[in-house]
């Protein structure tokens, strides 16, 4: 799987998708009750590359909070990382236009 859509709503991220090959899905909701601070205005699907976010993922350390933001009419995922040691670092990944369902 290269490519998922991330369907953000007020209740929170759902991504389901299936395997290239069609076998095993996978099926993830991240709640909006478990995040810090949640906001989500309307219905948003974001289609992200798995491959990139999962560099831009792991540039985060232990301790610091991510805060992921998309506009309304944007083509990007920002993902801004803050650190106890008052570093703050901010990555761009592009948004895929919206995916064709699994």
């Amino acid at each position: 799987m290269t490519d998922a859509n991330f369907e953000c709503n007020e209740e929170g991220v759902n991504l389901q998708a299936m395997d290239n090959s069609h076998v095993a899905l996978v099926s993830v909701l991240l709640s909006a009750t478990g995040f810090v601070s949640y906001r989500c205005d309307r219905p948003l699907p974001l289609g992200v590359n798995l491959g990139s976010l999962s560099k831009v993922l792991k540039c985060a350390k232990d301790d610091d909070i991510c805060t992921l933001k998309a506009l309304d009419d944007a083509d990007t995922l920002n993902l801004i990382y803050e650190a106890k040691r008052e570093c703050h670092d901010a990555l761009d990944s592009r948004i895929v236009s919206n995916l064709a369902p699994f």
